[in-house]
């Protein structure tokens, strides 16, 4: 320990903090007592061993705590615990046993309702079914899905009896023009060995029915419906060739169109009625193409068809153009090419005959009159 004061770096006692005028300078001013060093280690000497003493007698009185809680609780309580959570153990085990049983038995009442009663439902709706469609494949699969179904039996019966019906249906359809006949016997016998008959029917009908409405629309029609296979499609390329002389590509000027209708109009209800005069203004001074019989002046020509009026009599035809369904197209020259829908018919003997399907093709000149007029007929030898 240094021998220099602190506070005023003269000599001071080796166990003393201060020098001696400093000790009593600081006792007189600040009443502070400075203990000289061997009072401070024996101060230190008795708070250690206060401490030491308190905390023994801290661990006694714990340990005394402790023995007397020990001797408080008895083997019998441990036993009483050990037991209580045995019971429990022994109860949940029995529950999920019991757990375990109802999900089985479910398990096994699903099953058997599937196999017998919902297995029962779908028969019935497919035998529902079957009877409803009334065809040989409804049939044919319920036997194949339920071979050993309550309406096996029935089903075989129901196939034999449509056999025996499809040879006379089939008799009776055969001049048949009901395309909706023909068409609900497709559905109904769907092999059958009529079959091949029965579209060409189909095809040959429906073609019918275009040529009579004779029209873009229609032949568009039976052009899809070939494509896309409901028809056999045996007159597309008549169906092609028509749809593409009504269509009309080009735009329409009202003026030109309204002449052109006038034109054929005139011209049609003229030749009905025979018409000398009538022929004659709608005719140019030359044509040189009138229907089958070449080209000649218009005089000729009106005063021929009056000489054939005369020796045919009673038959007269008469013709219906479809002003609406005229197509055109004006050439650079300044002349006019007119497809027609045309409508034919006859009265012979009391009886009219109806000619659908005719496409009059003319020409007309930049006045509108006729230079050249053919015919494009339904079948080949129509009148």
């Amino acid at each position: 320990m240094s021998l220099i004061c602190p506070l005023c770096g003269k000599y001071k006692p080796e166990d003393s903090l201060f020098c001696d005028d400093c000790s009593k300078k600081i006792n007189t001013d600040f009443e502070i007592n400075i203990h000289e060093r061997g009072e401070l280690n024996a101060d230190k000497t008795v708070v250690e061993e206060e401490a030491i003493g308190s905390d023994d007698k801290s661990l006694h009185e714990n340990r005394g705590a402790v023995e007397k809680k020990d001797k408080g609780m008895s083997p019998y309580n441990y036993g009483s615990v050990e037991s209580k959570y045995a019971k429990k153990s022994k109860r949940s085990g029995i529950s999920l046993f019991w757990i375990l049983i109802g999900v089985i038995i479910l398990i096994g009442a699903f099953l058997i309702y599937n196999k017998t009663i919902h297995s029962k439902a779908l028969e019935q709706r497919a035998w529902d079914a079957a009877v409803n469609e009334n065809s040989v494949s409804s049939y044919l699969d319920y036997i194949e899905s339920h071979p050993d179904g309550i309406h096996f039996d029935d089903a075989q019966a129901g196939l034999m009896k449509l056999k025996e019906n499809e040879a006379v249906t089939w008799e009776r359809l055969k001049a048949s023009e009901n395309l909706e006949e023909l068409a609900s016997f497709t559905r109904q016998y769907e092999n059958s060995p009529y079959m091949p008959l029965v579209r060409m029917r189909i095809d040959s009908l429906s073609w019918m029915s275009a040529l009579k409405l004779n029209s873009v629309e229609s032949y568009s029609e039976y052009i899809s419906d070939s494509q896309s296979g409901s028809l056999n499609g045996d007159y597309m390329y008549e169906a092609s060739k028509r749809y593409e002389m009504l269509f009309q590509s080009t735009p329409v000027n009202s003026t030109e169109m309204d002449s052109i209708r006038s034109t054929v109009n005139g011209f049609y209800v003229s030749l009905s009625q025979i018409n000398h005069k009538g022929m004659y203004d709608y005719l140019a001074p030359e044509v040189f193409r009138f229907f089958d019989s070449g080209g000649s002046t218009r005089e000729r020509i009106t005063g021929e068809l009056m000489v054939t009026a005369a020796q045919i009599g009673s038959r007269r035809f008469s013709f219906e153009p479809n002003l609406e369904g005229i197509q055109y197209v004006r050439e650079s020259n300044g002349k006019f090419k007119v497809n027609v829908p045309l409508f034919k018919s006859y009265t012979e003997n009391g009886t009219t005959v109806n000619l659908p399907g005719y496409i009059a093709h003319i020409e007309m000149n930049s006045e509108f009159e006729i230079i050249s007029i053919f015919e494009s007929k339904p079948f080949p030898g129509s009148p």
